[in-house]
């Protein structure tokens, strides 16, 4: 029986793209910052996206990612993360222009909700948590439907890591078995979640068909065959 069902986020809950995306990102970071000091820290967000995906568990991947800017941003780390926290909550909101809603997928999340099925979304967690909030936002949800979403001041993993997936399980006491992945990318949520246990279905929208072939997802469909399939659990 499913009682808890995992999100991916771009491609699955909303319509968002990296190749759309990271030029609005680094665009957005430049009109704040300016020149010199803005290019930089274009650079450093998307070098140290990079050192997340690669964080080995021994700290969080916040922790991890000011561990690579310091040498990097010429100021005090505090200062950096005060200036970066208003630019999230200014102007990033420049990202919005590249992320479209999945209505249908808005109206799957509410008819989980109904049904009382815990909801998280395990975005690959390489930003703050109102960055990815706000992108929900931006696609039409609202986050207060979510139970929890991973982030990097709370995760110290990333995907494809399964390990990514087993410390969310951990961290909220869910029964793999009873947990269900939903994504369009076949290694980040397919491979890696059959890889600790839980049941995985390839949403076929956005597909990115990366990853081992040879592993299954336990059911896959479109955005409008995952509605339906809300209507059964």
């Amino acid at each position: 029986m499913i009682k808890n069902i995992m999100f991916d986020m771009d491609g699955t809950l909303i319509d968002c793209n990296a190749h759309d995306f990271i030029p609005v990102y680094v665009k957005a970071i430049k009109d704040r910052f300016g020149g010199e000091l803005g290019s930089l820290i274009a650079k450093t967000a998307i070098g140290g996206s990079e050192v997340m995906v690669r964080n080995d568990g021994s700290r969080t991947n916040r922790e991890a990612f000011m561990e690579f800017a310091k040498p990097i941003i010429p100021m005090p780390m505090d200062e950096f993360e005060r200036v970066m926290t208003d630019f999230y909550a200014n102007e990033y909101r420049a990202v919005s222009s590249v992320i479209s809603p999945k209505p249908i997928m808005v109206k799957a999340v509410k008819e989980l909700k109904k049904r009382g099925v815990k909801l998280i979304v395990t975005t690959n967690p390489v930003f703050p948590l109102p960055a990815l909030l706000y992108r929900l936002q931006s696609g039409g949800h609202d986050p207060k439907d979510f139970d929890f979403v991973t982030s990097y001041e709370t995760s110290s993993y990333a995907k494809p890591n399964p390990k990514y997936y087993a410390e969310v399980l951990e961290r909220l006491t869910l029964v793999p078995e009873e947990t269900l992945i939903v994504g369009n990318d076949y290694a980040e949520d397919v491979c890696a979640g059959k890889a600790v246990g839980m049941k995985t279905y390839y949403l076929t929208d956005s597909p990115i068909p990366s990853g081992d072939a040879s592993v299954e997802p336990d059911v896959s469909g479109t955005a409008e065959e995952f509605l339906e399939f809300t209507k059964t659990l």
